[in-house]
């Protein structure tokens, strides 16, 4: 798959992005305001003096009543929110609005928004954090984008430079290194009226699978699989994916698996906003 095709058809990426050092780490000076000025990711660590208070770590213990078994329970059981967007004061607060939300509160008179405190509660594991730092001076945009060098895991760009680089970081980004979860999704006609398609996602980094052998698949990103379990008239179909690091060199591998041809093909339209 040619990503950055993609995003200059979109205008994602101008010409200037793609001279020099666009697709180059960032020097040992810039990286070191990670974990100083910048938080181990690259986000900024101070507060802006108002709403938005500085990054101090995070949440890095389960709250209480947590009790592993996946199941997340609110860090901030007491708080209540400070206002409520609703029609009566929704054009007050409409600059820090999409207009789509502008749009649903004005339509419908129960859709409303409480705002609370804001808590940057964000936290990775340390060595998440201790790999991102490293990736700032070693890691590089490879084939005119479509690709990583020196790339082993976490955040490649903690410093992005490029919406190139930026889209690699939501590529790689850290999800707990092997995850499953169960989710619907629905497309709800103008009266109400939808139907409920369930998935069933099972994502992993080749590093933690349980058989996982050092060099094995060594241009695999990570695997993902989803298979559908609702309605009936879907259940059963299976789509793999073989995310790769450089893909000029090997595009993504995907297939599916059709339950009612009980058929498994290649699946080369899984890109982009293919369904």
């Amino acid at each position: 798959m040619k990503l950055n095709k993609k995003l200059l058809a979109t205008g994602i990426l101008s010409a200037t992005l793609i001279a020099g050092n666009a697709f180059g780490a960032v020097s040992a000076q810039e990286a070191a305001k990670l974990g100083d000025s910048l938080t181990p990711m690259g986000a900024e660590k101070a507060g802006n003096g108002g709403a938005i208070p500085a990054w101090d770590g995070g949440l890095t213990t389960p709250p209480a009543g947590y009790k592993n078994d996946g199941i997340y329970v609110n860090p901030f059981p007491n708080e209540e929110p400070k206002f409520t967007i609703n029609q009566s004061n929704v054009d007050q607060y409409a600059e820090n609005l999409s207009p789509g939300q502008v749009a649903m509160i004005k339509r419908y008179d129960d859709y409303v928004m409480p705002v609370y405190e804001t808590h940057r509660s964000a936290a990775y594991p340390e060595q998440v954090m201790k790999d991102t730092v490293d990736n700032a001076t070693t890691v590089e945009l490879i084939k005119d984008g479509n690709g990583l060098g020196n790339y082993q895991t976490a955040t490649p760009f903690p410093i992005p430079q490029n919406g190139l680089e930026v889209i690699w970081n939501h590529i790689t980004r850290y999800r707990g290194g092997s995850v499953q979860r169960n989710v619907g999704q629905v497309t709800p006609t103008e009266d109400g009226a939808f139907s409920v398609v369930k998935f069933q996602d099972e994502l992993t980094w080749k590093t933690y699978l349980e058989d996982y052998e050092p060099g094995q698949d060594p241009n695999v990103l990570f695997y993902f699989k989803q298979a559908i379990t609702a309605p009936a008239r879907l259940a059963g179909n299976v789509l793999l994916v073989h995310e790769t690091i450089d893909q000029v060199e090997e595009p993504r591998r995907a297939w599916v698996y059709n339950a009612g041809q009980r058929r498994v093909r290649r699946a080369p339209q899984v890109a982009y906003d293919g369904p």
